[in-house]
């Protein structure tokens, strides 16, 4: 291309504003095109090369650029509406814009569309992390704008304290306006999709399906209970309920009766699950009240009724006992086998019931079998093969929760003893500094139910075989990597300290999830009704934004201008004197002294002279001369002081030269 020709009066926006684009696009690369974001970097480039290397693109050339960028949003999404097609067509226009901008005003504007891109940011990723980055962001563009406003004069660490006193004193008013700030249905971050998490549940088990997220320290939820807390041993989280199995899977089959959950202390607590990309909801033990935009399913599990894609905030209310009654159909189902089980378990199973009776008996006599042929519990289970149950029971005799779980349910099948495998999560860490439970990928568990007496009796073979084993998994995972061993010598004072660190940072995540990402409708109701403001409806709400809007108007009004300049008694007296002189047309100049102007003023009005100079030199006296005594003269001069404009001259008064020399210029003969 042509070599563009130096203009000395072009306008480069900072080369600030080119990083707070790169800022805010480097986090939508993850879930935009690929080609919108190097787009957008290739014309900032073209913009900041192009003073020096490159010619400046005509107009018909930018136009032409924008068709191209709407018609490959278009053809990539089917729409320009919408989070990624919107942002995508965002982006690629910023760095459009950035290619033109010539003056000041469109750096400005290059600023406004960085924040429009950073509130995608956020819908992306309304995390703890993403809301300091934000923070950063805005003190940043603060500095930007100062740059933009005064290029000289200010230095960069005088612009950083002034934009970091700027950002302080408009939190509290943000703070404000975003709680009363009227809510939309369902949260304003919950218009994005979220990335989806791996909980580690599904309804499917087969061996090693969850072995293999002992290694994932991802938050799947987080448990805050109302009243007394259960203790580590009781929490079981339930998710899916599994009957049906080949001998080899686990799997949900028909439901059955819904039941009645009674007797035993009452828990309610409330859940915030991270996305998972399905419908379940975990629930502690038996649930017995769900939120109305929930189910109860059959076998004590909760159902959302849509899949969970953003962060979710949920209401439950767990008894430790459920009856009901258990039909043909049922029992059938529940005491069902394949046809291919290894006979080696029915003949254990029949031996068991010849010395005994009842299920609670015979459950007693399989876990005994488990402590008596010194099963061990591994980090790291082998290979089981086409018969996983009887090459556990029978060779293998190590394994991981899954595979206790269906030993078990299957051994009490054999006995005649419906049982079924239940998954979902146990215990979680409490977090004394939030006051929550925090439940992990690697709390995922596996354990069984039986059929005792009109109820569905827990029964855990894992806790049974290794107590020790479900209290510290991720230390253990870690040991075990390291030495081959799961479980030796107590933590180090590092594992000690960052354990800590991370309880910390866990507390802020559930405050930030609570209060910003799920502040929805309902959470504002209740912090207002906290603050004693009971009927707050959406007029209200918007009435106190309003009003917000309007302080934060007039507190930028009155202090945020130029810094008040101190003026003496002298400054002020003589600056009344100024004003008089210009309301007849008499002036100061910009960087004209009183003397100056005083000589100015005293040949433009002979008439005023004396006055002129006599307020001239007091107020010199006593503003330069440091005479104060002075000060009262000088007062009551500029008191006396009316200066008024020249009147007119009548119909028969002379007449100003100009008009005189207009008059007697001899006319022009045709």
């Amino acid at each position: 291309m042509m070599m563009r020709r130096a203009d000395a009066e072009g306008y480069t926006p900072p080369a600030l504003v080119a990083g707070l684009m790169a800022l805010a696009g480097v986090p939508l690369f993850a879930h935009l095109p690929w080609w919108t974001v190097t787009a957008a970097a290739l014309f900032t480039a073209w913009r900041y090369a192009r003073d020096r290397y490159l010619a400046r693109p005509p107009r018909f050339l930018l136009w032409l650029l924008v068709a191209a960028v709407t018609l490959l949003v278009y053809a990539r999404f089917g729409t320009l509406i919408g989070e990624r097609p919107g942002l995508s067509f965002l982006v690629m226009l910023l760095g459009l814009k950035c290619l033109e901008a010539d003056s000041p005003r469109d750096a400005v504007v290059l600023v406004l569309l960085c924040y429009v891109a950073l509130l995608g940011d956020v819908l992306f990723h309304p995390s703890l992390a993403m809301g300091l980055f934000a923070l950063l962001f805005l003190t940043a563009s603060f500095v930007a704008l100062s740059l933009i406003a005064q290029r000289r004069g200010l230095s960069p660490r005088q612009r950083l304290r002034q934009s970091a006193v700027i950002m302080l004193q408009a939190l509290p008013l943000a703070a404000l306006g975003y709680i009363v700030f009227p809510r939309i249905a369902g949260g304003l971050w919950h218009s994005a999709p979220r990335p989806i998490g791996q909980t580690g549940l599904s309804p499917v088990l087969r061996p090693g399906s969850l072995s293999a997220l002992l290694s994932s320290r991802a938050v799947a939820m987080r448990v805050i209970f109302r009243g007394a807390r259960p203790a580590r041993d009781q929490r079981y989280f339930r998710a899916y309920v599994l009957t049906a199995t080949n001998g080899r899977v686990w799997r949900r089959g028909p439901p059955g009766p819904m039941g009645r959950t009674r007797g035993g202390p009452l828990v309610s607590y409330t859940v915030l699950l991270n996305p998972t990309g399905n419908r379940v909801l975990p629930a502690l033990d038996w649930p017995l009240d769900v939120s109305p935009q929930d189910l109860l399913a059959p076998g004590g599990v909760v159902r959302a009724r849509h899949a969970v894609r953003h962060l979710r905030r949920y209401r439950v209310t767990s008894g430790a006992r459920r009856y009901g009654r258990l039909t043909a159909a049922v029992r059938s189902r529940d005491l069902a086998l394949p046809a291919s089980l290894d006979p080696r378990i029915r003949r254990l199973a029949r031996r068991w019931r010849r010395t005994t009776s009842g299920p609670r008996a015979l459950a007693h006599r399989a876990l005994a079998y488990f402590v008596k042929h010194h099963f061990i519990y591994t980090l790291n289970p082998p290979t089981m093969g086409r018969r996983p149950v009887a090459r556990f029971l029978f060779h293998v005799r190590a394994g991981y929760c899954e595979d206790y779980a269906a030993a078990f349910a299957t051994l009490m099948r054999a006995a005649g003893v419906p049982a079924r495998v239940v998954v979902g999560f146990f215990g979680g860490e409490f977090n004394p500094d939030g006051g929550d439970v925090i439940v992990r990928n690697y709390d995922a568990h596996a354990w069984d139910e039986i059929w005792v007496r009109g109820q569905w009796l827990r029964v855990d073979p894992t806790a049974a075989v290794a107590p020790g084993a479900l209290r510290e998994r991720w230390p253990a995972f870690r040991r075990f990597l390291v030495h081959g061993v799961a479980f030796q010598a107590p933590r180090s004072w590092w594992d000690r300290l960052h354990h800590r660190l991370g309880l910390w940072r866990d507390a802020a995540t559930t405050a930030w999830d609570s209060w910003v990402v799920d502040y929805s409708g309902r959470r504002q109701a209740e912090l207002l009704r906290r603050l004693g403001w009971r009927d707050a409806g959406p007029v209200a709400l918007g009435l106190a934004t309003v009003i917000l809007a309007l302080a934060a108007a007039f507190l930028v009004k009155t202090f945020g201008g130029r810094a008040p300049v101190t003026r003496d008694a002298a400054r002020r007296v003589y600056e009344r004197y100024c004003r008089r002189l210009a309301r007849i047309g008499l002036a100061p100049s910009i960087g004209e002294g009183p003397c100056d102007f005083a000589a100015r003023a005293q040949r433009s009005r002979p008439d005023l002279a004396a006055e002129i100079a006599a307020i001239t030199g007091d107020y010199v006296a006593c503003r330069y001369g440091g005479r104060r005594e002075v000060l009262a003269a000088l007062k009551a001069r500029v008191a006396r002081f009316r200066p008024r404009r020249r009147s007119r001259p009548g119909p028969g008064g002379p007449l100003p030269t100009s008009k005189r020399r207009r008059r007697e210029r001899p006319t022009a003969r045709p």
